[in-house]
């Protein structure tokens, strides 16, 4: 699968999520990356929905359907897409 976000592109392993997911937080704390879904409840709440409706961005952007399994990169795009930032 082909990301738009090159960085997703590159998580591969268990090891790669973690520090992504890291590297999101601590861009997070230290101001250089500005989120819209600032509380948990929002993030989960905005996580669930890209989830449940990512058909679309499949269809559209990745031109792809969903895949059946999700990989680390997947799960990478959840967390990303739940922050929304730019």
């Amino acid at each position: 699968m082909n990301w738009p976000d090159a960085t997703l592109n590159e998580i591969r392993s268990r090891e790669d999520l973690a520090h992504f997911l890291t590297g999101l937080a601590a861009k997070i704390r230290d101001g250089s990356l500005v989120v819209e879904n600032a509380t948990t409840d929002s993030f989960v709440d905005s996580a669930g929905r890209w989830t449940a409706s990512m058909d679309g961005f499949f269809k559209n952007v990745i031109k792809e359907p969903v895949p059946e399994t999700p990989d680390w990169a997947m799960i990478a795009a959840i967390f990303r897409a739940a922050l929304v930032y730019e």
